[in-house]
């Protein structure tokens, strides 16, 4: 009984040494703990999902819209990329930076453009995130025909939307695939 009594209030003396440490309650009240069951960590598993499609969609937007005026037979390639629903915006990336260069093209400004989406990918998902990720393909043509859907609400009726130089048009990419 006695040992019971001593521990006890040793370990009451050591937490009220401790709260008096300073900074130790804001530590304390910053961390949270997260509960382990199976709903949780869906959702937890669709949030990263849901921030990756979103990452990738935004890559995507933008790099069509900065190669859109540039021609080269790499964007042929690229046209025909397909990926999975866990595929990153880096990936992306990574892969079109290897079709650049096995085509031979100048770098320095494909370098330039994916560093400029990639940037725009990770500055806008925090603010479009649910958007970005509901508007996720799996394929470049389906991307380029998301463009081109935006382009139609954006230039009404009245007004011709830009033409896309530098890629060829959606439908006839998925006529393809």
């Amino acid at each position: 009984m006695t040992i019971i009594i001593i521990t006890a209030i040793s370990f009451v003396s050591e937490n009220f040494m401790l709260n008096r440490h300073k900074g130790w309650n804001e530590l304390f009240s910053s961390v949270s703990l997260k509960s382990t069951h199976k709903t949780d960590i869906k959702s937890y598993i669709q949030d990263d999902l849901d921030s990756i499609q979103a990452r990738r969609t935004a890559f995507l937007a933008r790099f069509i819209v900065l190669r859109e005026g540039k021609r080269s037979r790499a964007h042929r390639f690229i046209e025909k990329q397909c990926w999975s629903e866990r595929t990153t915006a880096e990936e992306l990336c990574d892969l079109f930076r290897a079709i650049f260069k096995n085509n031979g093209d100048q770098m320095d400004l494909v370098e330039r453009d994916l560093r400029r989406a990639l940037k725009h990918a990770h500055t806008s998902v925090a603010f479009f995130l649910r958007e970005y990720s509901q508007r996720a393909t799996l394929n470049f043509a389906s991307a380029l025909l998301d463009y081109e859907l935006s382009n139609e609400l954006v230039f009404s009726s009245d007004q011709k939307s830009p033409r896309v130089n530098g890629w060829r048009r959606a439908r006839d990419l998925l006529k393809e695939i």
